[in-house]
């Protein structure tokens, strides 16, 4: 995620989006490019690691009575890998379009990662209510997980409203970036 940090913002503060857009470039082509460079890195460390474990897992007990067993796991990491990829693509995105400086958006990446994790912990315990843990981001993505992994889901509300909460980011995300992302107009 923090490879991302600069993406958008080396390229706001060296006002390269000029230049970008002075070629028959779309914003949604420049944006997809920019993803495509965090879904490879963030692929990379979720979901070839979870096919590595489970291809050993089956070669180390000699038999497919693992696969047999669990015929959903490969599903499951792939959509739970690709779930994590598809948000922080956009997370990493918004923030990343925020400032211009690539040290304050790692840093703003980080933060709001951590702080949400933090803030969501102090409501909870301060008005007693598992609804709090919406505002986390790792607690929203690890509730969705438990229900990908045929777990049983860590707090004691609904998987849905943190996977509401998930695709509320995205899409909140995909407006910011839609609007702060300007093109240039040409006239020949």
């Amino acid at each position: 995620v923090f490879c991302g940090a600069g993406l958008i913002a080396d390229d706001l503060r060296h006002n390269a989006l000029q230049l970008y857009f002075a070629r028959p470039l779309k914003k949604r082509d420049y944006l997809t490019g920019k993803a495509a460079v965090i879904f490879f890195f963030l692929l990379i460390v979720t979901l070839i690691p979870g096919i590595v474990f489970i291809i050993f897992k089956m070669i180390f007990a000699g038999s497919f009575q693992f696969f047999a067993s669990y015929p959903w796991l490969i599903l499951s990491v792939i959509a739970y890998s690709l779930l994590i990829t598809i948000f922080f693509a956009f997370y990493t995105l918004l923030l990343s379009s925020i400032g211009k400086n690539r040290r304050y958006v790692a840093i703003l990446i980080f933060g709001v990662y951590i702080f949400s994790d933090i803030f969501s912990a102090i409501f909870k315990e301060i008005f007693r209510s598992p609804y709090f843990y919406l505002l986390s981001i790792k607690s929203n993505l690890q509730q969705v997980g438990a229900v990908l992994f045929d777990q049983r889901t860590p707090w004691n509300i609904p998987w849905y409203y943190s996977l509401l909460v998930i695709v509320a980011i995205c899409l909140f995300s995909a407006y910011m970036l839609k609007r702060k992302v300007r093109g240039v107009e040409i006239i020949k």
